[in-house]
């Protein structure tokens, strides 16, 4: 133990040395060799003067002091013939590092011949020192025995005091710790239900992270090789001010990663190991893992405040948010493999409607994208696009239960005919009802043929009685069936299509969202034609092979 932390650790405090200067006696700190730790002498006052300066009184407490080192409880003893010293072992980790000393002047002193030496080496009035000293009263050498107990017991008090002060110093900052790890644990857990938006979860966490740690910024970069071998696509949030770009925080973390182990921290700082290229401070960075696999890293960068180094609790709270992340993308990865089994289980099922029909092949993947697209355009949030999408693919389930025979007939429909065909959206909707949480779905396979003006079917809805979902299906579903070729007729002209819907803005569609539909980019869409017509050309082919 150094002398800076004796003396901050096992000093006594100024009130106690107080109340027994008050009572005529004086305390000192000293080391194990008996040297004075610190002066506490005040300006002024005679008495410390008279102990602290004299090289007599150090003598004889070095003394004392080596008598006192052979015992467990060591004794009062004088110094010097009328100065008592009354010892109070201080111990640190078993150890003896020292004493905190008890200063009793008895009346022996006034009569002591060393009484002058002290006072000329105090460089005090030798009769202003006695009649000081006299004003006290000094007590006598019959009472040292009972001020060293009463001495002592004030010390010993003031002793425990300060050690409870300690522990409750101690207990405080881990109660806060504490409170600071469960708080981020808390906001980190209330975010983990939202498996279908990874960057969200990714981005609130590093928010919550910086706000608890005493860093400049806080990232997040996700890569499993797995699913997505591009590091240019992994995933990135970023919270705090990192003072560079995002692809300059990406080849941070890919040049982190190379160093990156399982269950293992980087830790790195300029006056660790040199720290990191255009980095000033300390940084962190938590592996990501997923099934004994490093997907990832948690970084924790530029450390600020007073203590630069990285301590036990950022540690702590940067792996308790590392370890939240990897049960959530363990789930959300769970997640994205049931949501592509269960769209590719709608888009075979579609597929297969659509395929009855050459011209309408591809059809309810278009009317999804394009729903998805005007819903976008509109201001939904992400999971309503996520609906948006699966009641477009699914909005003609019920023509599976329509005879083919009207399906692909060639030309004008009678009125048997159309009756079937009006009936799909009830048969799509008794098919589908039956799947849980599909209600916003049924909502659009229901009514997406239902008209603003009332003229549609089923119910005859207008207005906003037909839910947005069937509105927008509606557009899109309109949008594709005029542009695609038919047997009885020739795809129409983008113009064409377009002009026809401002048109019916008002008695066909829903006038709030023509003018959003007809203002999309439907680059994807034609793309999708596009594939979607090369596809059915191979199968055409295929098909005139095997004839």
């Amino acid at each position: 133990m150094t002398t800076k932390q004796f003396q901050h650790e096992h000093a006594a405090d100024d009130s106690v040395r107080s109340r027994l200067r008050a009572a005529g006696l004086f305390m000192l700190s000293c080391d194990p060799e008996g040297r004075v730790l610190a002066s506490t002498r005040k300006n002024g006052d005679w008495l410390a003067s008279l102990i602290e300066q004299p090289k007599m009184v150090h003598r004889g407490l070095s003394q004392c002091i080596r008598t006192w080192a052979d015992r467990a409880e060591p004794v009062q003893c004088p110094g010097v013939p009328g100065l008592w010293f009354v010892p109070i072992p201080i111990e640190h980790r078993r150890e003896r590092t020292g004493y905190d000393v008890i200063c009793i002047p008895c009346s022996e002193l006034l009569e002591a011949e060393q009484f002058s030496t002290l006072c000329q080496a105090a460089s005090l009035d030798e009769m202003h020192a006695r009649a000081a000293l006299a004003a006290l009263p000094p007590a006598s050498s019959e009472d040292i025995r009972r001020l060293a107990v009463l001495a002592c017991g004030a010390l010993s008090d003031d002793q425990r005091r300060r050690e409870d002060q300690v522990v409750l110093h101690d207990v405080g900052r881990e109660l806060g710790e504490s409170y600071e790890e469960i708080n981020l644990l808390y906001s980190i857990t209330r975010n983990m239900t939202e498996v279908e938006c990874p960057e969200r979860f990714l981005h609130v966490t590093c928010e919550e992270l910086l706000q608890q740690l005493p860093y400049a910024w806080v990232a997040a970069i996700i890569q499993d090789e797995q699913r997505d071998p591009s590091f240019r696509r992994a995933r990135v949030a970023v919270a705090g001010t990192p003072g560079r770009t995002t692809q300059a925080v990406r080849e941070l973390g890919q040049a982190l990663l190379l160093r990156a182990e399982p269950g293992q921290s980087i830790i790195t700082a300029p006056s660790l190991d040199g720290g990191l290229p255009g980095l000033d401070g300390t940084v962190i960075a938590q592996p990501i893992v997923n099934e004994g696999r490093v997907i990832g890293l948690l970084i924790a960068a530029e450390k600020c405040g007073d203590d630069p180094d990285a301590s036990s609790m950022d540690l702590k709270l940067v792996c308790a948010a590392a370890s939240h992340m990897e049960i959530f993308l363990e789930n959300a990865g769970l997640y994205e493999d049931l949501n592509a089994m269960f769209l590719g289980t709608l888009e075979s099922l579609t597929a297969s409607i659509d395929a009855k029909d050459k011209y309408t092949c591809g059809h309810s993947r278009r009317v999804a994208m394009l729903t998805r697209q005007l819903a976008a355009a509109s201001g939904c949030d992400s999971n309503t696009l996520h609906r948006m999408h699966i009641a477009g693919l699914v909005h003609d389930v019920g023509k599976i239960g329509v005879p083919e025979r009207v399906l692909v007939k060639p030309g004008n429909l009678d009125d048997e005919e159309i009756e079937w065909i009006h009936r799909h959206p009830e048969i799509g909707h008794r098919i589908l009802r039956d799947i849980p949480k599909f209600d916003d779905v049924l909502a659009g396979v229901m009514h997406h043929h239902e008209r603003w003006d009332g003229g549609g079917y089923p119910a005859c809805l207008s207005g906003e009685q037909i839910p947005l979902v069937a509105r927008m299906i509606s557009i899109a579903d309109a949008f594709d069936a005029m542009t695609s070729s038919r047997t009885y007729r020739e795809g129409m002209s983008r113009e064409h299509v377009l002009a026809e819907m401002r048109k019916c803005a008002g008695t066909q569609f829903d006038p709030e969202l023509v003018p959003i539909f007809v203002s999309l980019d439907f680059t994807e869409y034609d793309r999708m034609v596009e594939d979607h017509t090369a596809a059915e050309g191979r199968a055409r082919s295929i098909q005139e092979r095997a004839a």
